[in-house]
Parts: C-alpha cells; sequence; structure tokens
C-alpha cells in the first residue's frame, strides 16, 4: 500500500500544476485528503469491530485503487478533487483496521514488535516508492497513477484469497454489544474517546503530528534558503530518514517496548524529535542537514509504533479506539502544513521554532498528565 502511495509523490505536484493548478489549490488536495482521513477512520476503525478487519481492508486498498485510477483519468482539477476526497474517505479504513487486525494476533509481548515491523514496513514503500515513481514517471505522468493502481488491485486479491479474519463471530458480537452500550456514533464517537485515560495518547499524538508534518511540508524549502539544497538533494535526505525509520522500527522498537514500556519509550520519541527540529535550524551544509533529519525521524520512529501499542492494549474495542487515534493523527497533518506555511511566509526560521515548541509541549502535557492524573486518584 505504501509503495503505491510513494510511487506518486514525486509525480503528483507536477500533475496537478500541468493542468494549472495553483499552490494553493495542491495545498487544498493535501488538506482535504487528510481532512477526509480524520472524519473517516474512526468510523471505519468502529465499523471493524463490528463486521471484521478483512472487509475493512478490502474496502479501504479498493478505495486506494479507484482513486489512482480516477487520478490517471482526470482531466480537470475538480476530478482531482473528488479523486482525491474519495481516497481519503475509503482509505481511512486500511490503517486503524491493520493496526487493529496486530492487536488480535499478537500477545501483549508481542504488540510493540508487530507495530514496528508495521511501521518498518510502511517506512519500507516510502523509501522504495519514490525512486520507482520518478523512473515511471518517464513513459508518462498517468503511468505511475495506473501503475499504483495495479498494485492495490493485486493487493485486494491477495487479502481476499489469503488473509483470514482475526475476529471470530462471537467476538464481533461481543464487541458491537460493547459498542452499543457505549452509545456514540460518527465523530461522537471520536469525542467520546477523549473522555477515556487514552486522551494521554490521542492529544500527545495530534501534537507531535503537528511538529512533523511542519517539517515535512517546509523542509525543502527551508534548507533550498538555508543551504541552497535542491531537490535532488532533498530527495536523498528523506530517503536516508526512511531508512533509518525502517532499521529502527523493523530492529529495536520492540525491544525498547518490551524492555522500558510504552510511555518511556514515547518519552524517548519526542525528546528526539524536539532535539533533531532544533538541529535543523543549525544545518550548515548538506551533510548535517541529512544527520538532523535523521535524528528528527528517529522520533516518530519510536512514537508511532509505542503509541499504536500502548492504544491497542488500553482497550478492548480496538478497531475503535486506534481509528480515534489515527483521526487525530489526521488532524495533526491538517493543521500542520498550513501553520507551518504560514510561518515560513513570515521568517525561514519560525516554523521550526514554532515545531520546536510544540514538540516540547508535547513532552511536557505527556509528562504532566501522568502526574495530575496519579495526583488525583492519591486524593
Amino acid at each position: 500500500m505504501m509503495l503505491g502511495n510513494g510511487i506518486i509523490i514525486p509525480v503528483f505536484p507536477y500533475y496537478v500544476k500541468s493542468m494549472g493548478a495553483s499552490a494553493f489549490q495542491l495545498g487544498l488536495l493535501l488538506t482535504v485528503y487528510a481532512l477526509c482521513q480524520f472524519i473517516f477512520a474512526p468510523i471505519w476503525g468502529r465499523y471493524s469491530d463490528r463486521v471484521g478487519r478483512k472487509p475493512l481492508l478490502i474496502l479501504g486498498i479498493s478505495g486506494y485503487a479507484v482513486s489512482f485510477i480516477l487520478y490517471g483519468l482526470a482531466q480537470a482539477i475538480w476530478l482531482l478533487f473528488v479523486a482525491r476526497i474519495a481516497g481519503g474517505i475509503l482509505s481511512a479504513a486500511v490503517m486503524p483496521t491493520a493496526m487493529a487486525y496486530i492487536g488480535d494476533v499478537t500477545t501483549e509481548e508481542k504488540r510493540g514488535s508487530g507495530m514496528g515491523l508495521m511501521g518498518a514496513s510502511m517506512g519500507l514503500g516510502m523509501v522504495m516508492g519514490p525512486a520507482l515513481g520518478g523512473i515511471l514517471s518517464g513513459i508518462s505522468f498517468t503511468f505511475p497513477f495506473f501503475f499504483a493502481a495495479g498494485l492495490a488491485i493485486a493487493n485486494v486479491l491477495t487479502i481476499f484469497l489469503l488473509l483470514k479474519e482475526s475476529l471470530t463471530p462471537e467476538k464481533r458480537m461481543q464487541l458491537q454489544q460493547q459498542d452499543e452500550a457505549d452509545g456514540e456514533s460518527g465523530l461522537g464517537s471520536l469525542l467520546s474517546e477523549l473522555r477515556t485515560p487514552l486522551v494521554q495518547f490521542f492529544i500527545m499524538l495530534f501534537l507531535a503530528s503537528v511538529a512533523h508534518s511542519m517539517n515535512e511540508a517546509t523542509y525543502a524549502l527551508f534548507m533550498q534558503n538555508k543551504i541552497g539544497m535542491g531537490a535532488k538533494e532533498a530527495g536523498w535526505a528523506f530517503m536516508v530518514a526512511g531508512i533509518v525509520m525502517v532499521i529502527l522500527q523493523g530492529l529495536l522498537v520492540g525491544k525498547m517496548i518490551n524492555r522500558l514500556g510504552e510511555k518511556k519509550t514515547i518519552i524517548i520519541g519526542l525528546s528526539a524529535m524536539a532535539v533533531g527540529l532544533a538541529l535543523l535550524l543549525y544545518s550548515f551544509n548538506i551533510y548535517t542537514a541529512i544527520l538532523f533529519l535523521a535524528v528528527f525521524c528517529c522520533g516518530m520512529g519510536l512514537i508511532r509504533p509505542a503509541t499504536s501499542s500502548a492504544v491497542s492494549k488500553g482497550t478492548v474495542n480496538q478497531g475503535r479506539s486506534l481509528g480515534a487515534m489515527q483521526g487525530f493523527d489526521s488532524l495533526g497533518r491538517v493543521v500542520g502544513p498550513a501553520f507551518g506555511g504560514f510561518l515560513l511566509d513570515i521568517n525561514w526560521s519560525y516554523a521550526y521554532i514554532a515545531a520546536v515548541i510544540i514538540a516540547l509541549l508535547s513532552v511536557i502535557f505527556f509528562k504532566s498528565y501522568d502526574y495530575l492524573h496519579s495526583s488525583k486518584v492519591s486524593c
């Protein structure tokens, strides 16, 4: 799935501009996708508790296929918005359902490793995808979209034929009864999760996602202004950072979670993210820009698997809670790029200074929540 996503990354901006779109319209296309995921990820995650994981995985990855085909066939900007919205709505089913599936089939001791391996596989797809997309774009701008659609269709067929459902009918009935007893639906279900102890992870992840997406949206422009980095060098930087995340999530994050626990692993990740963002302000050549980006990505490489593992262990309705988690992650990706771009227009350094502050706020909130909660319990 992430290989297909990665394939279109280097092509999408040029494809959109070839239709006469402005930079603002390109930004809207990115924002509307994350907004759809924010709204629908909790809904699909909750629904997977009722009908099972396999149908939702098939639906979500079919959504990728449909949206990629629509991209390739689009003749006008409004059709790209249709494709983007349809893709955002349907593909929102994939991540919370896949994480819930891992939660279903792993023990608590193996949960962190399972989430880490999922993150590593996603990172590997994102490392390989852009390079493959650049090669395929030599055929035509539309060919990478149809190729990505073909991957998604093959993925759907593989899931349909080979993947076993992880939720028994009895377990689905139990989760449905639990869900109905809570009495919330739609966005109300997402908001209801804020009344649970998991709110600590949701708000932390939202803040971390804002800081992460601010960097992702402004890194190339910031480094172009600071050290003269070009698109090719930026591509190398993101590739190296992706490789670091793959290694970290595939080999180390599970061991760290088992040894330290999810919360300490998250604190280390948030701290590494804040340090990486601060160091990026002091980049003085391409090598330091890549090195400091890798430090930043080490932080995010720890935060997401540890958060997924903690949320999975802390709930009975994994689909609903992991869907809410994905929703808050997506909300951060709605806010971050626009906020980062706005600050970058004012001053080249403001976006990174703000991102450092937000990362530090996430650390303070995460630590203080435990302190305040324990104080209330003591009282």
